[in-house]
Protein backbone atom coordinates (compact mmCIF):
# COMPACT_ATOMS: atom_id res chain seq x y z
CA UNK A 1 0.00 0.00 0.00
CA UNK A 2 2.80 2.43 0.87
CA UNK A 3 4.65 1.60 -2.33
CA UNK A 4 1.55 2.14 -4.50
CA UNK A 5 0.71 5.41 -2.74
CA UNK A 6 4.21 6.83 -3.25
CA UNK A 7 4.27 5.63 -6.87
CA UNK A 8 0.88 7.15 -7.69
CA UNK A 9 1.62 10.49 -6.04
CA UNK A 10 4.96 10.83 -7.84
CA UNK A 11 3.38 9.94 -11.20
CA UNK A 12 1.00 12.88 -10.83
CA UNK A 13 3.33 15.28 -9.02
CA UNK A 14 6.41 15.02 -11.27
CA UNK A 15 4.75 16.70 -14.31
CA UNK A 16 3.63 19.52 -12.02
CA UNK A 17 7.20 20.03 -10.76
CA UNK A 18 8.41 19.91 -14.35
CA UNK A 19 6.10 22.82 -15.16
CA UNK A 20 7.11 24.74 -12.02
CA UNK A 21 10.81 24.24 -12.74
CA UNK A 22 10.41 25.56 -16.27
CA UNK A 23 8.45 28.60 -15.14
CA UNK A 24 10.91 29.46 -12.33
CA UNK A 25 14.03 28.83 -14.42
CA UNK A 26 15.29 25.90 -12.33
CA UNK A 27 16.70 24.20 -15.40
CA UNK A 28 19.82 22.40 -16.60
CA UNK A 29 21.69 23.51 -19.71
CA UNK A 30 23.56 20.96 -21.90
CA UNK A 31 27.29 21.53 -22.41
CA UNK A 32 28.34 18.58 -24.66
CA UNK A 33 31.08 17.84 -22.11
CA UNK A 34 29.48 16.48 -18.95
CA UNK A 35 25.80 16.97 -19.84
CA UNK A 36 24.67 15.18 -22.97
CA UNK A 37 20.93 15.88 -22.88
CA UNK A 38 19.24 17.78 -25.69
CA UNK A 39 17.62 21.10 -24.81
CA UNK A 40 16.86 22.79 -21.51
CA UNK A 41 15.41 20.43 -18.88
CA UNK A 42 13.97 21.26 -15.41
CA UNK A 43 16.01 19.87 -12.51
CA UNK A 44 13.71 20.08 -9.51
CA UNK A 45 12.38 16.50 -9.58
CA UNK A 46 13.81 15.88 -6.13
CA UNK A 47 10.96 17.91 -4.63
CA UNK A 48 8.43 15.53 -6.22
CA UNK A 49 10.34 12.51 -4.90
CA UNK A 50 10.46 13.89 -1.36
CA UNK A 51 6.77 14.86 -1.25
CA UNK A 52 5.80 11.48 -2.70
CA UNK A 53 7.81 9.85 0.09
CA UNK A 54 6.39 12.16 2.75
CA UNK A 55 2.66 11.88 2.02
CA UNK A 56 2.37 8.07 2.56
CA UNK A 57 4.32 8.47 5.79
CA UNK A 58 1.84 11.11 7.01
CA UNK A 59 -1.16 9.03 5.97
CA UNK A 60 0.13 5.94 7.73
CA UNK A 61 1.31 7.59 10.95
CA UNK A 62 -1.68 9.92 11.42
CA UNK A 63 -4.63 7.99 9.99
CA UNK A 64 -3.80 4.28 10.08
CA UNK A 65 -1.47 3.68 13.06
CA UNK A 66 -1.51 -0.11 12.83
CA UNK A 67 0.82 -1.31 15.56
CA UNK A 68 1.06 -4.75 13.95
CA UNK A 69 2.78 -3.16 10.92
CA UNK A 70 5.03 -0.58 12.58
CA UNK A 71 5.63 -0.42 16.30
CA UNK A 72 5.09 2.97 17.96
CA UNK A 73 8.67 2.84 19.28
CA UNK A 74 9.90 2.94 15.67
CA UNK A 75 7.93 6.04 14.70
CA UNK A 76 10.72 8.24 16.02
CA UNK A 77 13.21 6.79 13.52
CA UNK A 78 10.79 7.44 10.66
CA UNK A 79 10.41 11.09 11.68
CA UNK A 80 14.20 11.40 11.93
CA UNK A 81 14.51 10.22 8.32
CA UNK A 82 11.75 12.62 7.25
CA UNK A 83 13.44 15.61 8.94
CA UNK A 84 17.01 14.72 7.97
CA UNK A 85 15.95 13.92 4.42
CA UNK A 86 14.06 17.21 4.24
CA UNK A 87 17.19 19.12 5.25
CA UNK A 88 19.21 17.30 2.58
CA UNK A 89 16.53 17.95 -0.04
CA UNK A 90 16.26 21.68 0.74
CA UNK A 91 20.03 22.06 0.66
CA UNK A 92 20.13 20.40 -2.75
CA UNK A 93 17.27 22.58 -3.99
CA UNK A 94 19.14 25.71 -2.86
CA UNK A 95 22.16 24.49 -4.80
CA UNK A 96 20.01 23.89 -7.89
CA UNK A 97 18.67 27.44 -7.71
CA UNK A 98 21.61 29.51 -6.42
CA UNK A 99 24.66 27.23 -6.82
CA UNK A 100 25.73 27.58 -3.19
CA UNK A 101 29.32 27.23 -2.00
CA UNK A 102 30.80 23.83 -1.17
CA UNK A 103 31.29 24.66 2.51
CA UNK A 104 27.55 25.34 2.89
CA UNK A 105 26.75 22.02 1.24
CA UNK A 106 29.05 20.22 3.65
CA UNK A 107 27.55 22.08 6.62
CA UNK A 108 23.99 21.05 5.80
CA UNK A 109 25.08 17.49 5.04
CA UNK A 110 26.64 17.38 8.51
CA UNK A 111 23.42 18.75 10.02
CA UNK A 112 21.29 16.15 8.22
CA UNK A 113 23.63 13.34 9.29
CA UNK A 114 23.60 14.65 12.88
CA UNK A 115 19.80 14.48 12.90
CA UNK A 116 20.05 10.83 11.81
CA UNK A 117 22.64 10.12 14.49
CA UNK A 118 20.39 11.63 17.15
CA UNK A 119 17.66 9.21 16.03
CA UNK A 120 19.91 6.22 16.76
CA UNK A 121 20.78 5.74 13.09
CA UNK A 122 24.46 5.32 13.75
CA UNK A 123 27.47 3.07 13.21
CA UNK A 124 28.46 1.79 16.64
CA UNK A 125 30.87 -0.93 15.52
CA UNK A 126 32.75 -2.22 12.53
CA UNK A 127 32.84 -5.82 11.39
CA UNK A 128 35.98 -7.85 12.00
CA UNK A 129 36.22 -11.11 10.01
CA UNK A 130 38.97 -12.38 12.34
CA UNK A 131 37.14 -11.90 15.61
CA UNK A 132 34.54 -9.90 17.48
CA UNK A 133 33.27 -6.56 16.19
CA UNK A 134 35.32 -3.41 16.81
CA UNK A 135 33.41 -1.01 19.05
CA UNK A 136 33.84 2.57 17.82
CA UNK A 137 32.81 4.41 20.97
CA UNK A 138 33.69 8.09 20.54
CA UNK A 139 34.36 7.54 16.81
CA UNK A 140 30.79 6.41 16.21
CA UNK A 141 29.71 9.97 15.39
CA UNK A 142 32.43 10.75 12.79
CA UNK A 143 31.95 7.30 11.24
CA UNK A 144 28.22 7.95 10.89
CA UNK A 145 28.87 11.40 9.39
CA UNK A 146 31.26 9.84 6.88
CA UNK A 147 28.71 7.19 5.90
CA UNK A 148 25.97 9.73 5.19
CA UNK A 149 28.40 12.09 3.48
CA UNK A 150 29.69 9.37 1.14
CA UNK A 151 26.22 8.06 0.29
CA UNK A 152 24.77 11.50 -0.48
CA UNK A 153 27.70 12.56 -2.64
CA UNK A 154 27.99 9.17 -4.36
CA UNK A 155 24.40 9.40 -5.64
CA UNK A 156 24.94 13.05 -6.52
CA UNK A 157 28.09 12.44 -8.55
CA UNK A 158 26.54 9.40 -10.28
CA UNK A 159 23.61 11.45 -11.57
CA UNK A 160 25.15 12.13 -14.97
CA UNK A 161 22.85 10.46 -17.53
CA UNK A 162 19.10 10.17 -18.04
CA UNK A 163 17.71 7.71 -15.53
CA UNK A 164 21.11 6.52 -14.27
CA UNK A 165 21.06 7.60 -10.62
CA UNK A 166 17.31 7.03 -10.24
CA UNK A 167 17.47 3.51 -11.72
CA UNK A 168 20.48 2.46 -9.66
CA UNK A 169 18.88 3.91 -6.51
CA UNK A 170 15.69 1.96 -7.27
CA UNK A 171 17.59 -1.34 -7.48
CA UNK A 172 19.40 -0.54 -4.23
CA UNK A 173 16.16 0.28 -2.37
CA UNK A 174 14.56 -2.94 -3.68
CA UNK A 175 17.59 -4.84 -2.40
CA UNK A 176 17.38 -3.23 1.03
CA UNK A 177 13.64 -3.98 1.02
CA UNK A 178 14.53 -7.65 0.54
CA UNK A 179 17.09 -7.44 3.35
CA UNK A 180 14.52 -5.87 5.68
CA UNK A 181 11.96 -8.56 4.85
CA UNK A 182 14.56 -11.28 5.45
CA UNK A 183 15.43 -10.01 8.92
CA UNK A 184 11.87 -8.99 9.84
CA UNK A 185 12.75 -5.30 10.12
CA UNK A 186 9.44 -3.45 9.95
CA UNK A 187 11.02 0.04 9.90
CA UNK A 188 13.25 -0.95 6.97
CA UNK A 189 10.26 -2.33 5.05
CA UNK A 190 8.27 0.85 5.77
CA UNK A 191 11.00 3.25 4.58
CA UNK A 192 12.12 1.22 1.56
CA UNK A 193 8.51 0.81 0.33
CA UNK A 194 7.88 4.58 0.41
CA UNK A 195 11.27 5.47 -1.07
CA UNK A 196 11.26 2.90 -3.88
CA UNK A 197 7.70 3.84 -4.89
CA UNK A 198 8.63 7.51 -5.13
CA UNK A 199 11.78 6.77 -7.14
CA UNK A 200 9.94 4.49 -9.58
CA UNK A 201 7.26 7.12 -10.17
CA UNK A 202 9.95 9.67 -10.97
CA UNK A 203 11.94 7.26 -13.16
CA UNK A 204 9.01 7.07 -15.59
CA UNK A 205 9.77 10.69 -16.57
CA UNK A 206 13.53 10.55 -15.99
CA UNK A 207 14.47 7.58 -18.18
CA UNK A 208 16.06 8.44 -21.53
CA UNK A 209 15.00 10.73 -23.07
CA UNK A 210 14.39 12.49 -19.76
CA UNK A 211 11.88 15.32 -19.47
CA UNK A 212 12.95 16.23 -15.90
CA UNK A 213 16.03 15.74 -13.73
CA UNK A 214 16.09 15.05 -10.00
CA UNK A 215 18.78 17.71 -9.47
CA UNK A 216 20.81 17.96 -6.28
CA UNK A 217 17.57 18.07 -4.30
CA UNK A 218 16.75 14.55 -5.44
CA UNK A 219 20.25 13.07 -5.28
CA UNK A 220 20.86 14.43 -1.79
CA UNK A 221 17.54 13.18 -0.46
CA UNK A 222 17.85 9.75 -2.09
CA UNK A 223 21.46 9.46 -0.88
CA UNK A 224 20.38 10.34 2.65
CA UNK A 225 17.45 7.91 2.48
CA UNK A 226 19.60 5.04 1.24
CA UNK A 227 22.25 5.75 3.90
CA UNK A 228 19.59 5.68 6.63
CA UNK A 229 17.91 2.65 5.09
CA UNK A 230 21.23 0.82 4.93
CA UNK A 231 21.62 1.25 8.68
CA UNK A 232 18.00 0.43 9.50
CA UNK A 233 17.66 -2.64 7.27
CA UNK A 234 20.82 -4.29 8.57
CA UNK A 235 20.11 -3.91 12.30
CA UNK A 236 19.29 -7.59 12.74
CA UNK A 237 21.99 -8.84 10.37
CA UNK A 238 25.14 -10.57 11.53
CA UNK A 239 27.81 -8.09 12.55
CA UNK A 240 30.22 -9.30 9.85
CA UNK A 241 27.80 -8.49 7.02
CA UNK A 242 25.65 -5.63 8.39
CA UNK A 243 27.25 -2.65 6.65
CA UNK A 244 28.73 -4.70 3.81
CA UNK A 245 25.28 -5.31 2.28
CA UNK A 246 24.49 -1.66 1.37
CA UNK A 247 28.14 -1.09 0.39
CA UNK A 248 28.01 -3.87 -2.23
CA UNK A 249 24.60 -2.73 -3.47
CA UNK A 250 25.94 0.83 -3.83
CA UNK A 251 29.30 -0.24 -5.20
CA UNK A 252 28.86 1.48 -8.59
CA UNK A 253 28.24 4.98 -7.13
CA UNK A 254 30.94 4.41 -4.51
CA UNK A 255 33.42 3.34 -7.18
CA UNK A 256 32.64 6.42 -9.25
CA UNK A 257 33.00 8.74 -6.24
CA UNK A 258 36.32 7.24 -5.10
CA UNK A 259 37.75 7.13 -8.62
CA UNK A 260 36.81 10.79 -9.17
CA UNK A 261 38.54 11.77 -5.91
CA UNK A 262 41.68 9.80 -6.82
CA UNK A 263 41.70 11.15 -10.36
CA UNK A 264 41.52 14.79 -9.25
CA UNK A 265 43.99 14.29 -6.41
CA UNK A 266 46.53 12.67 -8.74
CA UNK A 267 46.27 15.66 -11.12
CA UNK A 268 46.59 18.26 -8.33
CA UNK A 269 43.00 19.43 -8.96
CA UNK A 270 40.43 20.43 -6.31
CA UNK A 271 38.32 17.43 -5.28
CA UNK A 272 35.16 19.43 -5.95
CA UNK A 273 36.12 20.36 -9.52
CA UNK A 274 33.76 18.62 -11.99
CA UNK A 275 35.16 16.75 -14.97
CA UNK A 276 34.01 14.60 -17.85
CA UNK A 277 35.88 11.44 -16.82
CA UNK A 278 33.25 9.62 -14.77
CA UNK A 279 32.44 6.00 -15.45
CA UNK A 280 29.49 6.78 -17.71
CA UNK A 281 31.47 9.45 -19.59
CA UNK A 282 34.24 6.96 -20.30
CA UNK A 283 31.76 4.38 -21.56
CA UNK A 284 30.19 6.93 -23.90
CA UNK A 285 33.66 7.88 -25.18
CA UNK A 286 34.10 4.21 -26.16
CA UNK A 287 31.25 4.61 -28.64
CA UNK A 288 28.23 3.53 -26.58
CA UNK A 289 25.00 5.48 -26.78
CA UNK A 290 23.59 7.18 -23.71
CA UNK A 291 20.72 4.72 -23.35
CA UNK A 292 22.93 1.66 -23.86
CA UNK A 293 25.41 2.97 -21.28
CA UNK A 294 22.61 3.32 -18.75
CA UNK A 295 21.27 -0.18 -19.49
CA UNK A 296 24.74 -1.74 -19.11
CA UNK A 297 25.23 0.01 -15.78
CA UNK A 298 21.77 -1.16 -14.72
CA UNK A 299 22.84 -4.74 -15.42
CA UNK A 300 26.03 -4.35 -13.38
CA UNK A 301 24.03 -2.84 -10.52
CA UNK A 302 21.49 -5.69 -10.61
CA UNK A 303 24.34 -8.22 -10.41
CA UNK A 304 25.84 -6.36 -7.44
CA UNK A 305 22.48 -6.20 -5.68
CA UNK A 306 22.07 -9.93 -6.31
CA UNK A 307 25.49 -10.51 -4.74
CA UNK A 308 24.39 -8.52 -1.68
CA UNK A 309 21.27 -10.68 -1.35
CA UNK A 310 23.37 -13.85 -1.68
CA UNK A 311 25.41 -12.68 1.31
CA UNK A 312 22.17 -12.18 3.25
CA UNK A 313 20.75 -15.63 2.47
CA UNK A 314 24.08 -17.43 2.83
CA UNK A 315 24.46 -15.89 6.30
CA UNK A 316 27.96 -14.65 5.50
CA UNK A 317 29.52 -17.92 4.37
CA UNK A 318 30.07 -16.63 0.82
CA UNK A 319 31.06 -13.10 1.84
CA UNK A 320 34.82 -13.35 1.23
CA UNK A 321 34.38 -15.07 -2.15
CA UNK A 322 31.89 -12.46 -3.39
CA UNK A 323 34.05 -9.56 -2.23
CA UNK A 324 37.12 -10.95 -4.01
CA UNK A 325 35.17 -11.58 -7.21
CA UNK A 326 33.72 -8.06 -7.23
CA UNK A 327 37.12 -6.50 -6.56
CA UNK A 328 38.73 -8.56 -9.32
CA UNK A 329 36.04 -7.70 -11.87
CA UNK A 330 36.35 -3.99 -11.20
CA UNK A 331 40.16 -4.09 -11.34
CA UNK A 332 40.01 -5.80 -14.74
CA UNK A 333 37.28 -3.41 -15.92
CA UNK A 334 39.29 -0.39 -14.81
CA UNK A 335 42.30 -1.74 -16.73
CA UNK A 336 40.34 -1.41 -19.96
CA UNK A 337 38.29 1.72 -19.19
CA UNK A 338 41.05 3.65 -17.36
CA UNK A 339 38.58 5.37 -15.04
CA UNK A 340 41.41 5.43 -12.48
CA UNK A 341 44.90 5.86 -13.93
CA UNK A 342 47.24 3.91 -11.64
CA UNK A 343 50.32 5.49 -13.21
CA UNK A 344 49.08 8.99 -12.35
CA UNK A 345 48.44 7.95 -8.77
CA UNK A 346 51.93 6.44 -8.56
CA UNK A 347 53.47 9.65 -9.93
CA UNK A 348 51.53 11.74 -7.42
CA UNK A 349 52.69 9.57 -4.50
CA UNK A 350 56.29 9.73 -5.72
CA UNK A 351 56.05 13.49 -6.18
CA UNK A 352 54.64 13.98 -2.66
CA UNK A 353 57.37 11.82 -1.17
CA UNK A 354 60.15 13.72 -2.97
CA UNK A 355 58.59 17.09 -2.12
CA UNK A 356 58.36 16.11 1.55
CA UNK A 357 62.02 15.14 1.48
CA UNK A 358 62.93 18.41 -0.27
CA UNK A 359 60.97 20.46 2.27
CA UNK A 360 62.60 18.60 5.12
CA UNK A 361 66.06 19.50 3.79
CA UNK A 362 65.36 23.13 2.87
CA UNK A 363 62.63 24.53 5.12
CA UNK A 364 64.63 24.54 8.36
CA UNK A 365 67.59 26.54 6.94
CA UNK A 366 65.15 29.01 5.35
CA UNK A 367 63.33 29.52 8.66
CA UNK A 368 66.70 30.04 10.37
CA UNK A 369 67.78 32.57 7.73
CA UNK A 370 64.49 34.46 8.11
CA UNK A 371 64.99 34.74 11.89
CA UNK A 372 68.60 35.90 11.37
CA UNK A 373 67.50 38.52 8.84
CA UNK A 374 64.96 39.93 11.27
CA UNK A 375 67.69 40.19 13.94
CA UNK A 376 70.10 42.12 11.69
CA UNK A 377 70.59 45.86 12.06
CA UNK A 378 71.15 46.74 8.41
CA UNK A 379 70.42 45.53 4.91
CA UNK A 380 74.01 44.49 4.16
CA UNK A 381 74.15 42.00 7.02
CA UNK A 382 70.71 40.70 6.17
CA UNK A 383 71.78 40.03 2.59
CA UNK A 384 74.62 37.73 3.74
CA UNK A 385 72.14 35.49 5.53
CA UNK A 386 69.91 35.55 2.47
CA UNK A 387 72.76 34.27 0.32
CA UNK A 388 73.17 31.27 2.61
CA UNK A 389 69.45 30.53 2.28
CA UNK A 390 69.52 30.96 -1.50
CA UNK A 391 72.40 28.50 -1.85
CA UNK A 392 70.50 25.99 0.23
CA UNK A 393 67.45 26.44 -2.02
CA UNK A 394 69.70 25.71 -5.03
CA UNK A 395 68.78 28.99 -6.73
CA UNK A 396 70.70 29.91 -9.87
CA UNK A 397 70.71 33.64 -9.10
CA UNK A 398 69.26 36.23 -6.73
CA UNK A 399 69.43 40.01 -6.44
CA UNK A 400 68.05 42.89 -4.40
CA UNK A 401 67.68 46.35 -5.92
CA UNK A 402 66.82 49.51 -4.00
CA UNK A 403 65.36 52.38 -6.07
CA UNK A 404 65.28 55.98 -4.92
CA UNK A 405 62.31 58.32 -5.58
CA UNK A 406 60.62 55.72 -7.77
CA UNK A 407 63.35 56.15 -10.41
CA UNK A 408 64.84 53.05 -12.00
CA UNK A 409 68.37 54.05 -11.06
CA UNK A 410 69.81 51.58 -8.66
CA UNK A 411 70.84 53.09 -5.37
CA UNK A 412 72.17 49.81 -4.01
CA UNK A 413 72.37 46.37 -5.53
CA UNK A 414 73.47 42.96 -4.32
CA UNK A 415 73.71 39.92 -6.55
CA UNK A 416 74.39 36.24 -6.11
CA UNK A 417 75.05 34.01 -9.13
CA UNK A 418 76.06 30.40 -9.12
CA UNK A 419 75.73 27.60 -11.65
CA UNK A 420 74.33 25.23 -9.11
CA UNK A 421 73.45 21.72 -10.25
CA UNK A 422 71.88 19.50 -7.63
CA UNK A 423 72.57 15.80 -7.29
CA UNK A 424 68.98 15.10 -8.36
CA UNK A 425 69.55 17.02 -11.59
CA UNK A 426 72.85 15.23 -12.22
CA UNK A 427 71.21 11.83 -11.87
CA UNK A 428 68.11 12.78 -13.87
CA UNK A 429 67.63 12.40 -17.59
CA UNK A 430 68.25 15.11 -20.16
CA UNK A 431 64.77 16.61 -19.83
CA UNK A 432 64.63 20.36 -19.21
CA UNK A 433 63.94 21.22 -15.53
CA UNK A 434 61.51 23.84 -14.40
CA UNK A 435 62.80 27.39 -14.84
CA UNK A 436 61.06 30.17 -12.96
CA UNK A 437 61.58 33.79 -11.96
CA UNK A 438 60.15 35.40 -8.84
CA UNK A 439 60.03 39.16 -8.34
CA UNK A 440 58.94 40.39 -4.93
CA UNK A 441 58.32 44.19 -4.82
CA UNK A 442 58.05 45.89 -1.45
CA UNK A 443 55.67 48.84 -1.14
CA UNK A 444 57.03 51.73 0.85
CA UNK A 445 55.11 53.85 3.33
CA UNK A 446 56.73 57.09 2.14
CA UNK A 447 56.40 56.17 -1.54
CA UNK A 448 59.95 57.37 -2.20
CA UNK A 449 61.86 54.12 -2.25
CA UNK A 450 61.32 50.67 -3.65
CA UNK A 451 63.02 47.35 -2.99
CA UNK A 452 62.73 44.54 -5.52
CA UNK A 453 63.90 41.01 -4.74
CA UNK A 454 64.48 38.81 -7.80
CA UNK A 455 65.01 35.08 -7.51
CA UNK A 456 65.72 32.61 -10.30
CA UNK A 457 65.92 28.85 -10.08
CA UNK A 458 65.38 25.51 -11.76
CA UNK A 459 63.56 23.62 -9.06
CA UNK A 460 60.08 22.16 -9.43
CA UNK A 461 57.60 25.02 -9.26
CA UNK A 462 55.49 23.11 -6.70
CA UNK A 463 58.49 23.09 -4.34
CA UNK A 464 58.77 26.86 -4.56
CA UNK A 465 55.03 27.23 -3.95
CA UNK A 466 55.42 25.30 -0.72
CA UNK A 467 57.95 27.83 0.63
CA UNK A 468 56.35 31.01 -0.73
CA UNK A 469 55.09 32.10 2.72
CA UNK A 470 58.66 31.89 4.06
CA UNK A 471 60.04 33.79 1.07
CA UNK A 472 57.41 36.42 1.76
CA UNK A 473 58.57 36.66 5.37
CA UNK A 474 62.16 36.90 4.17
CA UNK A 475 61.29 39.80 1.86
CA UNK A 476 59.38 41.50 4.68
CA UNK A 477 62.39 41.12 6.93
CA UNK A 478 64.63 42.70 4.29
CA UNK A 479 62.32 45.69 4.00
CA UNK A 480 62.43 46.30 7.74
CA UNK A 481 66.22 46.48 7.64
CA UNK A 482 65.98 49.53 5.40
CA UNK A 483 63.36 51.21 7.53
CA UNK A 484 60.32 50.06 5.55
CA UNK A 485 57.49 48.24 7.31
CA UNK A 486 54.67 47.85 4.81
CA UNK A 487 55.08 44.81 2.56
CA UNK A 488 53.07 44.32 -0.64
Amino acid sequence: MLFIEALTICLFLTPLMRWVGTRLGIVDQPDAYRKFHAGVIPRCGGVAIYISFLVPVFIFLFFIKKESLLATSHHYQVWVIVIGGGIAMLMGLADDIWNIRVRWKILFQVIAATVAYSGNLRIDNLSNPFGSAIELGFFSYPATLLWFFVCMNAINIFDGLDGLAAGVSLFVTFTLLGVSLTFGNDTGVFISACLSGAILGFLVYNFSPASIFMGDSGSMFIGFGIAALGLVSSYKAETATALLIPIIALFLPFFDLISAALRRWSKFLPLTMPDGKHLHHVMISKGLSTRRTVVYLYIVCIVLCGAALIIVFSRGSATATIVFIIAGVFIVGNHFLKVVDINEIRRRITHDRLRHQWNKEHLAPLIKATDQVKACENLEDAWRYCVVAFKNLELSSASINVFENAEWNSLREWEYNESYISENQKSSDSSTPWTWTLECPIELTNETRLIVMKLKGKNDSSEIRSIMPLLNDLAAGMSEKNGFYKHA
